[in-house]
């Protein structure tokens, strides 16, 4: 009771007002919005794979399939498409950091392996360089 008796004498010290909480319960609302909005991406529908910045394959995403890439050095990466996502599987280098990173969908999701020079990134698929940018 004690509590409630000074949280009470604490509002009317500071003067608020009702409209005071309507705005600070909308300015909190709001502040989680644009957390809703980036956790929303799209889903892309192919992925591309570069070698040392050089696309070097194409996935689509909507097609399931498994294939390997391999350098002269005989370095490799299993890559498996599966459901919409794409994932590096096995890898032989020694962080395994894109094996870790498991399966990505959405458009601008990247899996990267530095020991390979490699980069998967999953595109939208439409030609608008808006949707895909690429540096």
């Amino acid at each position: 009771m004690n509590f409630f008796k000074n949280t009470v004498n604490f509002f009317k010290s500071i003067k608020t007002k009702p409209l005071d909480f309507v705005i600070i319960f909308l300015l909190f609302i709001a502040s989680f919005s644009t957390l809703f909005f980036f956790a929303t991406g799209s889903k892309g529908a192919q992925a591309e794979l570069r070698i040392s910045g050089k696309v070097i394959k194409t996935f689509n995403l909507n097609k399931n399939q498994t294939w390997t890439y391999r350098d002269k050095d005989g370095d490799y990466n299993k890559i498996q498409v599966k459901n919409g996502e794409i994932a590096v599987v096995e890898a032989n280098c020694k962080d395994q950091i894109d094996v870790q990173r498991g399966y990505i969908s959405k458009t601008g999701e990247t899996i990267v392996c530095l020991p390979h020079n490699l980069v998967i990134e999953v595109m939208s698929g439409q030609k608008d360089e808006q949707v895909d940018y690429k540096v």
